[in-house]
């Protein structure tokens, strides 16, 4: 866990799934662990995000490369 209330990818992947339509532009104006960013990026939404405490920012955008420099297999 990077983040206190750190969420899943699979309930962004779901929300934005359900809610966003093609060619959406998502805003996170409180980034945190970066899970809805990951979300985004898998299912090809444009996004800006902020995060203030630039130590979750920073462990955020790790995980962020982390998670996609991985091949998905589905």
């Amino acid at each position: 866990r990077i983040h206190p209330t750190q969420k899943p990818i699979y309930l962004y992947e779901w929300i934005l799934d359900r809610f966003a339509k093609d060619g959406f532009k998502i805003l996170d104006t409180h980034l945190g662990s970066g899970s809805s960013r990951i979300a985004a990026h898998n299912l090809g939404f444009d996004f800006v995000g902020f995060e203030l405490d630039k130590e979750y920012f920073e462990a955020a955008d790790k995980r962020f490369k982390e998670v996609t420099s991985q091949k998905r297999l589905f």
